[in-house]
């Protein structure tokens, strides 16, 4: 149970079986996770122990279950999460302070982050800095905490951590001795590995080869040439997370152990590099070296390899690997490949057992490596007093992402400052761009530090660069002035090392933005005669979380003859399918049936068979048999006996078509641009106002436009259900924040009765709206499989397919007319904003938007309104944290900022020109503005953007009325165990992350008078949590809270005659008189609309950011929040709701972009790959909570606000931020002065090609 040691029949199992499935479906450790299964979220991560070939020693290290090939284990040890520690043998101090510390919300990333911790602990000996913590998570991603609390736990281990650790949380192990995995005593490292095995034959055919020499590698590869039989090279198998590895893969060569292919050695010749090293074991060389003459850049070339990826990631990938990919993938950005070329390192190509060539980088790409490996690579020996060498990558974020573009520079200058040498490399321009040969020619004997050889540099560069254009990449604009950015920065960094004369203003542009540890302030109130409610305490169900014993639907253990689904899809839009060519697919052995809608016994409906107009107005299909509506839309389904067969499976399904749209208008943009595009726009909220008549004069009018995109939930659980059928039905075990809806529409397609289909749920791992109804499309499906078959069935979506398959947040327009005075007093708003439904108008957030549109300000008898659905060829969108609120917050606070832009007043005092009289607003916004410095630091800000020209900052505000209001039922019980007195709920909400259990356990706690350790949350189901309402809008834990409380107030009731009667010295002898007196110990209610007066939600943001305006690249520096949360019933679940929802709205304003293909609606960015929230390196550097001291709901329960949705909402400051920095790159590049248009995401690209430099400004004065 505590680690696996493989010694496992290898030939059972297929051969490319990953370690991820075996852990769970054969070990049966649902701890660990999976996702993404291409390496870029963290769940899966696990550890691995065992003798490191590099070093003969003893190691642990971090890699992804995912994509780690299980025969590449033997003789390793695998620790998972449970074998860290569980409630049986104890928790790890890491679980402990994961827990304690608020690290863990839904828990579903919680594991992943745990093992990473725990393998760099191991492997660095437990000395680990701040620093080297926080820069170790960027392959850990987390949608729900926004990582500040997780990096606190984290970072408390480091040796110079000033952190506090909560007094009950254990310390570490000592680390620094080593145990042997396999007795557990202290260990040399001197043991050997499991014995060698040579090959392992598989019935279908494959063959697994493990050679320990050069001779047995090359002996492999004959082997399987002889028989003609597809190989790969096994190292780490990261290159799947890439591009998919091929299937008819037959024979896998795993050159881990060949420790020829592990060794360096530093000589006359240079340093010696084994293609096998993996990046993590390189970059140690790099630190090992960086001191010895004449490879001091090892110390630049160890910071780009930290750039690659993330460390399981690095830990696993190898030099040779990286170069393999760029090999078969021209296209590929390899930074390996760049920085070796760049170096003019060497590639050892070796042919056979005694026989090599050496080539350069650019030859090994036209050298066929069929039959052949990369030894290794010889780098260079560089004379640091001569020769200047830097690089750079540009990513989308901090860390874990592909370049934009990648670049390399060498530099030998002689005494005179005139190049002896010179090496420019660019990758991310095209397939076929490496050097930039004209441009060293140019330099060649030139000193290159003269403006005028600058300007025919870049003017020269610029036409030959050409980037090609393919999406989702960014524009080849944007690329081109990042090339150019890059050198200029590379040479303006080399002139300050050769102690030129620089412009003041230019010199910051020299060196990348360099980010410190982070840190963050909390502040908030308690009341301690109401613990344990506003006690801040940690999630009721950490600890379980962190050790991954929580259980979540896909964790239910493997059924006996179980299915696995995958949806079939169509590809042509508004085409008829005419035939479905399944014949391959059902020709694979395991591969058991094909459903479509023919096989549906009721209605093929998502919606709900009781009509309600306000969510679901229109029918939606869950197989379509009509005309295509988007990319992908789902035909049928295939059920296979497992994961890997069914995925593979629908690869090999053929469809056939008939007709097709003339033109396909898959995003919001695309059908306001059309000709011909009437009968998509709707117009179902109009203005109260028929023409805007202004009541008092105006001094000043302007226009303008926002656009918001797409954003993908991210919720890090996918799409998930298990359905058992039993005696009565269905049981089916689903990942959905609306219990009662999928019932519903299970019980309708199935033609079943309700009372005939249970649905359980106990967590979920992140919904924000996104499992609300499209969960549906899944569940429905699993349902009708196993309804059909009548074997339990097993539906587990792929990210892939869920980014193309289903909705997201609703992408937004606004265009806008103002009129004002000139000190920013608003006298009319016309404003017309449009929002993209996809191809239903069901789940419409209209209304939201118009409500939160207004915030708090006085402009409602002169502001018309007008709001426009518009239809796209795209799944339906639908509810994402704070559905509509986001855009009507948006619209106004951008409308706001433009203003004061126009007027030349400042944006704090356009808004308090503008609040409501008497709103609560008026005393928060002067007490925020003091507390945060505002004005000085606004001064400081123009003052820094004055002496800088390539270092921009700005400072963002927002502020933001949030209307909060209840709907629906929610029912709970109570139960008394007369046993021991303890306390057992069920409800009807789902606990996703949110902290409604911890809040729930508090609330009972309090109101029966007991201590929280007495109280358990039950898994919800749609027996005791029958009718209940979806779980959103953020008042699932108010409603539920208040449901509990009047449950436990009629047990009170109850007991009060007893406690009268006995006068029980304590809480057990009261419960034993009343179950001896045949009270009733169970009590059921509820919360319904009316119970609650619905109330507003009142924050404020200041957020503050560092732009590098040659790359786009920027710094959240600090990040202020002031929201007032009433009377908290938990600050710690509450400030972890809003850093949260802060962080995703910031990923929705920077990083989080949705590309589709114009031309087909194929959404392209629909992996970790290339779709990018935020990471732990990404959140404000200083981040500051403030929850409004002395501010008591009077409505709502027991005077608390909701949380979960409001800071979302403040996340449009970054913004504001960005687009002041932007105003002073503009001013300084003799833009005109005009308002620049803010677009969700403000990437990289928007804001290098917003600034507007032009190449002859790219001068060295």
């Amino acid at each position: 149970y505590s680690s696996l040691l493989f010694a496992v029949n290898f030939g059972n199992l297929p051969a490319d079986i990953s370690l991820n499935t075996f852990i769970r479906e054969h070990a049966g450790l649902t701890g660990t996770k999976f996702m993404c299964q291409e390496g870029g979220c963290g769940v899966c991560v696990c550890a691995l122990s065992g003798i490191n070939p590099a070093t003969g020693e003893l190691s642990t290290w971090a890699v992804n279950s995912c994509l780690t090939l299980l025969n590449t284990c033997l003789g390793l040890e695998v620790t998972t999460s449970e074998g860290l520690g569980n409630k049986r043998k104890g928790y790890h101090a890491i679980q402990q302070r994961l827990a304690k510390m608020n690290g863990t919300q839904c828990g579903y990333c919680s594991p992943g982050f745990v093992m990473n911790m725990y393998a760099l602990l191991k492997r660095q000996g437990g000395k680990v800095t701040m620093a080297e913590v926080e820069n170790s998570f960027g392959g850990n991603i987390c949608r729900c905490t926004g990582y500040r609390p997780i990096l606190d736990a984290m970072k408390s281990f480091a040796v110079d951590s000033n952190i506090e650790v909560p007094a009950e949380c254990a310390d570490i192990e000592d680390l620094s001795t080593k145990q042997c995995p396999k007795t557990g005593e202290l260990c040399a490292g001197s043991c050997k590995k499991a014995s060698p095995r040579n090959v392992q034959l598989y019935a279908d055919g494959s063959r697994w080869y493990w050679p320990q020499t050069l001779p047995d590698l090359f002996q492999a590869l004959q082997e399987t040439a002889k028989a003609q039989l597809p190989y790969m090279l096994v190292a780490g198998n990261t290159a799947h997370g890439i591009y998919r590895r091929d299937v008819e893969i037959k024979a896998f060569i795993d050159v881990r152990g060949v420790a020829a292919l592990r060794e360096h050695s530093l000589s006359a010749k240079g340093l010696f590099l084994g293609g096998n090293l993996s990046l993590s074991d390189a970059m140690d060389v790099c630190r090992k070296l960086e001191q010895s003459s004449g490879f001091e850049y090892l110390s630049q070339v160890w910071l780009h390899l930290d750039w690659i990826a993330n460390v399981p990631v690095r830990n696993a990938g190898t030099l040779a690997g990286n170069l393999s990919i760029k090999h078969a993938h021209p296209e590929f950005p390899s930074d390996v490949f760049i920085v070796l070329e760049a170096l003019d390192a060497q590639v050892i190509i070796q042919e056979s057992a005694d026989k090599q060539q050496t080539v350069s980088l650019a030859d090994y790409l036209k050298t066929p490596m069929q039959g052949k490996i990369v030894r290794g690579f010889v780098l260079p020996s560089l004379s640091k007093e001569q020769v200047l060498f830097d690089s750079y990558k540009i990513m989308p974020r901090a860390q874990n992402a592909h370049a934009y573009v990648n670049a390399a520079f060498l530099l030998e200058l002689d005494t005179k400052s005139q190049v002896k040498n010179v090496r420019i490399c660019f990758g991310g321009i095209r397939p076929d761009f490496v050097h930039a040969k004209e441009i060293e020619e140019l330099l060649m004997g030139r000193n290159p530090f003269e403006n005028a050889l600058l300007g025919q540099v870049f003017s020269k560069l610029s036409t030959l660069l050409q980037p090609d254009e393919v999406l989702p990449d960014a524009s080849p604009a944007y690329r081109l002035k990042l090339a150019c950015g890059l050198l200029y920065k590379f040479l303006l960094k080399a002139a300050a090392q050769r102690k030129l004369t620089l412009g003041s203003r230019h010199a910051s542009g020299g060196s990348l933005l360099q980010r410190p540890v982070s840190k963050g302030q909390q502040s908030f109130e308690t009341f301690e005669q109401h613990y344990p409610v506003t006690k801040p305490t940690e999630k009721h169900e950490g600890l379980i979380q962190c050790s991954g014993e929580a259980t979540y639907a896909n964790d239910l253990p493997t059924q006996h003859n179980q299915l696995w689904a995958a949806f079939v899809t169509a590809e042509r839009v508004g085409a008829r399918v005419s035939k479905v060519d399944t014949a391959p697919a059902l020709a694979l052995p395991g591969v058991v049936a094909y459903l479509d809608a023919q096989d549906i016994p009721g209605p093929n409906n998502l919606a709900p068979h009781t009509k309600d107009d306000y969510f679901f107005k229109e029918v939606e299909q869950l197989f379509a048999t009509g005309p295509i509506r988007y990319y992908q839309q789902p035909v049928g389904m295939l059920l296979a006996t497992s994961n890997a067969l069914v995925q593979r499976a629908v690869e090999l399904v053929q469809l056939s078509y008939e007709g097709g749209a003339e033109q396909v208008l898959p995003s919001l943009k695309h059908v306001l641009a059309a000709s011909a595009a009437g009968d998509r726009i709707k117009h179902p909220v109009k203005s109260l106002i028929d023409t805007l008549e202004l009541q008092e004069p105006f001094e000043l009018q302007a226009s303008g436009q926002l656009d918001m995109g797409l954003q993908y939930h991210y919720f890090m659980e996918p799409h998930t259900t298990v359905v058992l059928p039993f005696e009565g039905g269905l049981q089916v075990y689903a990942a959905t924040q609306w219990m009662d809806l999928t019932q519903d529409i299970v019980a309708s397609v199935l033609q079943l009765k309700s009372n005939e289909v249970q649905v359980k749920t106990r967590r979920i791992g992140g919904g924000y709206g996104g499992k609300a109804s499209r969960c549906n499309l899944v569940a429905v499906a699993a349902a009708l499989a196993a309804h059909k078959l009548n074997r339990p069935v097993r539906f587990v979506q792929s990210l892939e397919s869920i980014m193309t398959t289903t909705g997201k947040r609703w992408a937004f327009h606004c265009d806008y007319d103002f009129f004002v005075q000139r000190s920013g007093k608003i006298v009319g708003i016309n404003s017309r904003f449009y929002e993209d439904a996809g191809y239903l108008q069901n789940e419409s957030p209209l209304g939201h938007t118009v409500l939160l549109s207004k915030n708090c300000y006085e402009f409602s008898d002169n502001y018309k309104l007008d709001g426009f659905m518009v239809l796209t060829d795209a799944p339906t969108n639908t509810p994402a944290r704070a559905p509509g609120s986001v855009e009507g917050i948006a619209m106004i606070e951008n409308i706001i900022e433009h203003i004061a832009f126009e007027t030349g007043v400042d944006p704090a005092d356009v808004r308090f020109a503008n609040i409501l009289p008497a709103h609560k607003m008026g005393d928060m916004l002067p007490r925020f503005l003091k507390s945060t410095l505002y004005r000085e630091r606004r001064a400081d800000i123009v003052a820094h953007n004055k002496e800088h020209r390539w270092r921009k900052r700005g400072l963002g505000l927002c502020i933001m009325e949030y209307q909060i209001g209840y709907f629906g039922q929610y029912p709970a019980t109570v139960a008394i165990y007369h046993s021991d007195g303890t306390v057992v709920v069920s409800h009807g909400g789902i606990e996703m992350g949110q902290g409604m259990n911890t809040k729930i356990a508090q609330v009972v706690a309090h109101t029966l008078g007991i201590v929280l350790e007495q109280v358990r949350i039950e898994a919800s189901d749609t027996i005791n949590g029958a009718n209940s309402m979806v779980t959103g809008g953020a008042v699932g834990s108010e409603t539920l809270c208040f449901a509990v409380r009047k449950a436990c107030e009629t047990l009170n009731s109850r007991l009060e005659p007893v406690r009268e009667e006995v006068k029980p010295a304590d809480w057990q002898q009261l419960i034993n008189a009343a179950y001896e007196r045949k009270i009733n110990l169970i009590a059921s209610d509820q919360c319904k609309q009316g119970d609650m007066e619905p109330y507003s939600v009142c924050g404020l943001c200041l957020t503050e950011v560092e732009l590098d305006v040659l790359t786009g690249n920027y710094l959240v520096t600090r990040a202020d929040i002031l929201e007032d949360t009433g009377e908290s019933l938990n600050p710690n679940v509450d400030i972890g709701q809003i850093e949260g929802a802060f962080m995703m709205g910031l990923g929705y304003w920077t990083s989080e972009q949705i590309v589709v293909d114009p031309q087909t609606g194929e959404c392209l960015t629909n992996r970790t790959w290339n779709y990018k929230p935020p990471g732990a390196k990404d959140i404000p550097i200083d981040l500051r909570i403030e929850l409004l001291p002395k501010s008591p709901n009077k409505a709502g329960f027991m005077r608390s606000k909701a949380t979960g949705e409001p800071a979302i909402c403040l996340s449009i400051s970054v913004a504001f931020a960005l687009q002041q920095a932007l105003q002073s790159a503009r001013d300084d590049a003799g833009l005109p002065k005009s308002w620049v248009t803010l677009n969700a995401p403000m990437t990289p690209e928007l804001l290098v090609l917003h600034a507007g430099t032009q190449l002859s400004q790219l001068t060295l004065s």
